[in-house]
């Protein structure tokens, strides 16, 4: 018999990728994402990754009872929240400005190049595919979001004392097979 404790893993490191809309995802837990579809969002922040899963449902009672006789999920949303920071990391930056790449502009090279872009009245919905990688030893875990925005954006700060951060939550989005998140668990074996 394993020993109870075989089972509780924390979130050491991670890994956090962006795609367009139908990207091929890895099809194991091991297999590396093509950079041709996933682009690499480079450091987190030490507070890691929260998920988060909000439900609404509606209660039915009965006349004459407290309890409800019956509950009927109304709602499920599914959130990922990262902060990230590498200021360096175009995809970043366009994620959060809410700013495609191909409108952003790199001037100059070297250590005089800079990239350019504005932001104005965009109300196009900015849908891409996000893949996570967590990783606690030999164990990990990798979630698969075919469809997700970013629907919040927290604040950036410029101070000596801190990196300049990119706090974004991404919210997962039904998928066209009616999916919105898939997990592949290491170390989790279903019984037979």
């Amino acid at each position: 018999m394993a020993d109870i404790n075989d089972g509780v893993r924390v979130g050491y490191a991670g890994k956090a990728y962006i795609g367009l809309v139908g990207a091929v995802a890895p099809a194991t837990l091991t297999a590396v994402p093509d950079p041709d579809d996933w682009m690499d969002l480079g450091k987190v922040t030490e507070d890691g990754l929260t998920e988060a899963t909000d439900q609404a449902r509606s209660e039915f009672k009965a006349w004459g009872y407290d309890s409800p006789v019956r509950t009927q999920l109304t709602s499920k949303t599914t959130t990922f929240a990262l902060s990230f920071m590498q200021s360096s990391n175009v995809h970043v930056i366009s994620l959060f400005h809410s700013v495609p790449t191909d409108d952003m502009t790199t001037t100059g090279t070297g250590d005089t190049a800079y990239t350019s872009f504005t932001i104005g009245q965009n109300t196009e919905p900015d849908v891409r595919a996000l893949l996570l990688d967590i990783v606690d030893g030999g164990f990990a875990t990798r979630i698969i979001v075919p469809r997700v925005e970013v629907t919040e954006r927290g604040n950036k700060t410029y101070k000596g004392s801190e990196t300049v951060n990119y706090p974004m939550t991404f919210t997962a989005l039904t998928a066209s097979d009616g999916t919105s998140v898939r997990y592949m668990m290491g170390g989790l074996v279903v019984p037979a």
